[in-house]
């Protein structure tokens, strides 16, 4: 398939001219109607390989990874509140599946559209940079520290705690420090953190954090439980029995799309049908490529990257604030992923979701048909051309920061930054022609 891939590319390229010139001829035979409906079939089986090949295994991979962080983190405690020694291949084996979880998560995000906006989850599980003082108050209280360790510590974490200090970032701090893992010894002597925000509220010891942890990851497991329901009829029957029982507790748990009974799967497939919140199948195909692919490449290149990079490099700009509204300056401290250094992991794994998102595939450089990038090749492959060398150009981009030496929290204004943030924009830019096309066309 890879090779077939690049000889399409070849073909167009050769092919484009005598399209041209066929497109006016008088001779033509396609009737638009018949074109139209071939366009629409076209869709509608590009978008069920879609759903069954990337948004179902990607979110069902991040369930199951975050259920096996849950259950390490949990058996940690367990031993430690025993008095038990852990290893350090035990804490390795966290911080392993912690960076797994992380994966298939950053994946997902060309998929954000959904129920991970939504039901709000997006901001629940991954809110940076963390509130460290806030943290510091939280582990510093022994009635919180007590309450977390209670048979319903997991709901009084996901209720209780501020956004900055759930989901993957709380974890990633006990866990993670200047991009090493944790020493077992930490653990084993129940040392006291060090962190200067943290000492100044009290004393905090590792059990303490491992309390805090624990609660927090099966709070992150039963929020990307509730995605893979929401998304697939066919998700997990006990993963589905877990998030009837959040339900029963938790306002904010959902285990449908809540527009007429259908899961956000079935909606986007549901087109024509009376019941569905797309009205045409180039719609649908307008959310994947804008609503899903166009949205995290802007967060990446504004967001994630530009506000550190214009705040290192002296040109912070002014925007505004997602909970007050208000404008505000870019923070310089708003880098994702400081204490386990995976920034650049992170914002290549959002650039690969695209990747996943256009070719019908997972963490392969091939292009299936049918996929959104095969469709293009057949009806817009001028358009296929130039998006796919904006794909490649932003990995690259990405993958060179990578390879630069120093994480992103350590050199955030890095030349290496600013390429990859305008390969990423310019990536964005073709995504968003490709979408007018097809609505056009």
């Amino acid at each position: 398939m890879k090779h077939l891939f690049k000889f399409a590319l070849l073909f167009i390229a050769a092919c484009t001219m005598t399209m041209g010139m066929q497109s006016c001829s008088s001779d033509d035979n396609n009737d638009n109607g018949n074109v139209a409906s071939e366009q629409n079939q076209a869709i509608e089986a590009l978008t069920r390989q879609y759903l069954s090949a990337v948004v179902y295994p990607t979110y069902g991979n991040l369930a199951n990874e975050c259920e096996n962080l849950y259950g390490m983190i949990s058996a940690l405690k367990v031993k430690l509140k025993a008095g038990s020694a852990v290893s350090q291949d035990e804490i390795d084996a966290i911080c392993t599946s912690y960076k797994a979880a992380r994966k298939y998560w950053e994946q997902s995000e060309a998929f954000l559209y959904g129920a991970a906006s939504d039901f709000e989850i997006d901001p629940h599980i991954d809110t940076w940079p963390l509130d460290v003082p806030t943290l510091g108050e939280d582990l510093a209280d022994d009635a919180k520290i007590a309450r977390l360790d209670a048979a319903d510590g997991i709901e009084y974490a996901r209720t209780s705690l501020t956004a900055e200090n759930l989901g993957f970032h709380g974890i990633e701090f006990i866990f993670f420090r200047d991009g090493e893992n944790r020493s077992a010894a930490f653990f084993n002597n129940d040392e006291k953190e060090t962190d200067a925000d943290i000492v100044d509220k009290g004393d905090v010891t590792a059990l303490e954090e491992v309390i805090f942890a624990t609660a927090v990851a099966g709070d992150l497991r039963d929020k990307c439980f509730q995605l893979e329901v929401a998304w697939n009829p066919n998700a997990s029957s006990t993963h589905k029995a877990r998030v009837t029982e959040c339900a029963k507790t938790s306002s904010d748990f959902e285990t449908t799309v809540s527009k007429n009974g259908l899961t956000y799967g079935e909606n986007l497939l549901a087109v024509n049908s009376g019941n569905s919140t797309y009205n045409s199948w180039k719609k649908v195909m307008e959310e994947i490529l804008v609503g899903g692919c166009s949205n995290i490449c802007a967060e990446v290149a504004d967001q994630k990257m530009g506000q550190a990079y214009r705040a290192a490099t002296g040109k912070p700009e002014m925007h505004e604030d997602e909970e007050t509204g208000e404008l505000v300056a870019d923070d310089p401290n708003y880098i994702e992923s400081p204490y386990s250094h995976n920034s650049f992991q992170d914002f290549y794994d959002n650039i690969i979701s695209i990747q996943n998102a256009l070719y019908n595939t997972i963490d392969d450089d091939t292009m299936l048909d049918p996929s959104v990038m095969a469709y293009l090749v057949k009806y817009n492959p001028t358009g296929a051309i130039n998006l796919q060398a904006k794909l490649q150009a932003a990995l690259a981009a990405l993958k060179a920061c990578q390879n630069s030496g120093k994480a992103f929290v350590e050199d955030p204004g890095a030349p290496c930054v600013k390429t990859a943030m305008d390969a990423v924009s310019e990536l964005d830019d073709e995504l968003c022609s490709a979408a007018d096309w097809i609505l056009k066309n």
